[in-house]
């Protein structure tokens, strides 16, 4: 998924910025792989490897607290989805899609789905995750069809 970053539509109009995402100690290597590296990592248990998003102190599977990064492929599936209509909050227009995103490698992450029409969204499509700028300061994970297919 180290590729370079996407401007998306949103950076080229003037519009309300989108919520700020609440940064701390345990969640900022997510955010600043995404926006130094354009790379989605997730938190990984250097004891059980389990794979855990979001990101937490200890690992509820072993209870360690010894962890690192990985970097994961960006390739996934739809796990499940919502089109959400109220509450409207700028930027947003309504009827955008939230999804949660099942990574091959078995994280599961909360983003944006788009490229796709509502009514051709189907639960386990194939998506690939990429980090797309938002605006001068926030960089996010985005799903859109794998292949380019909208």
């Amino acid at each position: 998924m180290s590729e370079t970053l996407t401007e998306t539509p949103a950076t080229a109009k003037s519009q309300a910025l989108r919520p700020r995402p609440a940064i701390n100690l345990d969640n900022a290597f997510f955010f600043e792989s995404l926006n130094e590296r354009g790379e989605l990592t997730i938190q990984h248990c250097d004891d059980c490897n389990e794979l855990r998003h979001p990101p937490v102190p200890m690992c509820p599977q072993c209870n360690s607290l010894h962890w690192s990064p990985k970097t994961m492929s960006g390739r996934g599936i739809l796990h499940s989805y919502v089109v959400m209509y109220h509450p409207i909050v700028p930027p947003f227009e309504p009827g955008y899609i939230v999804a949660v995103v099942e990574l091959e490698e078995g994280a599961r992450v909360v983003m944006n789905l788009e490229g796709v029409a509502r009514e051709d969204v189907q639960i386990g499509m194939p998506v690939h995750v990429t980090a797309e700028r938002m605006d001068a300061d926030l960089v996010l994970p985005v799903a859109r069809p794998a292949g380019g297919a909208a």
